[in-house]
């Protein structure tokens, strides 16, 4: 599993998620969320997800620098497609059910915070990253354990879109490969819909 970004998605998983009732654990389950998971893009490069799920995140632990901003519960959906133990790519949702509106620059904070904490990290960079020709996101590039991974985070339709690409260097061997996979992987939620200001 590529252990930093997919540890990140979500801090924690309750034994016994409800998605229903009030949130005293954090958890996630496939089908959960319905509305959510229809929001995640269900194909890269023309292939379907190993995984597909949604939860949310309620305690310290899960909300982590989100907290800071009045976010007392976060929602989210993720597909998930691995390649190998060391790379793989993530594709996910967030939102906040009560408010404040989650802000991409507060889940980019929560994703570098994270990054910044975890062993094995060798580098950890942010940046401004295109996603269309109207709209910026935050990228958050990692150095973790011989792999490039690489976090874009972006507003897509009113939500909070998160793209996450890890790629174990002797698998992609150049940095333009694992480029390609990062623009593949934020190309995948596709056109915002009209009307969205970006």
């Amino acid at each position: 599993m590529f252990a930093l970004l997919a540890g990140l998605l979500v801090a924690a998983c309750g034994q016994s998620f409800d998605p229903t009732g009030p949130c005293t654990t954090d958890g996630s389950a496939s089908g959960a969320y319905p509305e959510l998971e229809a929001a995640v893009p269900t194909s890269l490069g023309g292939s379907p997800p190993g995984d597909l799920d949604s939860g949310r995140a309620c305690t310290a632990a899960g909300l982590g620098t989100l907290a800071s901003h009045g976010v007392t519960e976060f929602r989210f959906a993720g597909a998930t497609w691995e390649r190998g133990s060391d790379s793989g790519t993530s594709l996910a949702i967030f939102t906040d059910p009560d408010g404040p509106a989650l802000q991409p620059e507060w889940v980019a904070e929560f994703y570098e915070a994270g990054a910044r904490a975890a062993s094995k990290v060798d580098s950890v960079a942010a940046s401004e990253y295109s996603i269309d020709d109207t709209a910026k996101g935050r990228r958050i590039d990692v150095i973790n354990d011989e792999s490039y991974q690489t976090i874009v985070v972006f507003e897509r339709n009113g939500q909070v879109a998160i793209a996450l690409v890890a790629n174990a260097i002797r698998r992609v061997q150049t940095k333009e490969a694992h480029e390609a996979d990062v623009r593949t992987a934020v190309d995948s939620f596709g056109v915002p819909v009209t009307g969205e200001s970006g």
